[in-house]
This record gives structure tokens, sequence and C-alpha cells, in this order.
């Protein structure tokens, strides 16, 4: 990565930890609700500041959750908001290279990153590949096209952040309907059992089973 590539991350990890990271609890709280995992093992691919992991894991310690991020300014977030949990790890470790054995997780989860994938083949194989048989990978990604906040997903304190902001910021990062669509075909190259594609919240998401 450029200097001028690391600049512009930079601003926007920043940005992201000081505006969406705190206003998406909501939303972090539903998805960790979603998955319901009780115990085994979780790994969030492009973790940002771990809030996911920690909505997973929070009150049950038979789940051990593992945030990734390439990013050394999330991956510090992310440390410091998990405090003294024991049950959370974060590690500096890029999607295309997950440094854990094969089979090795119950759940895999991806929001809000794939946007920033270089090469989807390359991430979503070693996705597979740590997948235990029976696994699942929830794939996430903000719809470009939405232009409404569902209630109860995010956050607002003296109506900060307006619906505006939080749009604008979808239309930014997030997909539209080819870019979504060219994501799920790259999924459905590999062999997986079940693949249910829908919606949640402003999300569009992919729930895939190994």
């Amino acid at each position: 990565m450029n200097i001028a590539k690391k600049f512009r991350r930079r601003v926007s990890d920043t940005l992201y930890r000081m505006g969406p990271a705190q206003y998406y609890q909501p939303a972090y709280a539903h998805i960790a609700a979603a998955i319901g995992l009780k115990d085994g093992t979780m790994l969030d691919v492009g973790c940002g500041p771990g809030w996911l992991c920690m909505h997973v894991a929070a009150g049950k310690p038979n789940i051990d959750a593992v945030g990734i991020d390439h990013s050394a300014t999330m991956v510090e977030t992310a440390t410091r908001n998990k405090g003294p949990r024991l049950n959370i790890t974060i590690r500096e470790m890029s999607g295309e290279q997950i440094k854990f054995p094969s089979a090795t997780f119950d759940v895999v989860t991806a929001v809000q990153t794939a946007h920033h994938w270089a090469d989807a083949c390359v991430i979503v194989s070693e996705i597979y590949r740590v997948m235990k048989p029976g696994g699942r990978f929830y794939l996430y990604e903000a719809s470009r096209e939405r232009t409404s906040v569902p209630d109860g997903w995010i956050s607002r304190r003296s109506g900060w952040p307006p619906n505006a902001v939080v749009t604008a910021g979808w239309k930014r990062f997030g997909m539209d309907t080819d870019e979504w669509a060219s994501l799920e075909r790259v999924v459905r190259e590999f062999d997986f059992s079940n693949i249910i594609s829908d919606e949640h919240g402003f999300y569009r998401r992919l729930v895939a089973y190994k």
C-alpha cells in the first residue's frame, strides 16, 4: 500500500472510530443476536474496533472470539475496547492470509468490510478453509440504495447522527446491487452446503453454511 493510500486509510479509520463505531452499537447487537452463538469459536474478519466480537462473546465464557484487521489503528482501538476480557483476542492480520489452522472456527463474520477487499476470491477461500464443517459464514454490507434507517439500528444523541449522515456513509462505504451480486457470485463458487441471501436491518446479508 503506497503512502497516499495509507494516509487515506488512516483518516478513514479515525473517522469511523469517532463516528459509526459508536452509533452503530445497536446494529452490532442485532447481528450478534442473529448469529446466536452460545459456545464455540468465532472469527471476525475486518473487525474494526472489535464491537461485534464483544457483543457475541458478552457473558459467554464458552465462546472464544477472535477479531482480525490489517489496520494497526483498528487493532489498537479494538484491543483497548476489549479491555481485560479473556475470551476475546484481537490480532493484526490480513484476510488474504488468515494465520489459523484449517477447520478452526464455528462462525466467521465479515461485516461492512468486503467493499475494501482487493481480491474477494482469495479472502473467501481463506474464510472457507478456517471454517469447521457445519460452520456458518455471515457476510454483511450496507446497501448504497437504501434511503431510510430502520428503527432501533442506530444510536442517536440529541438527534445525531441525522438520517442524511448515516445514508451518506452507506453510499460511500457500501455496495450497490451489481457489486453485491458480483460478491455473491464469488461466495457461490465455493462448496457451501447452503447459502441464504436476504436483508437484515439496513444490510444486505449472505449466510453460508459449510
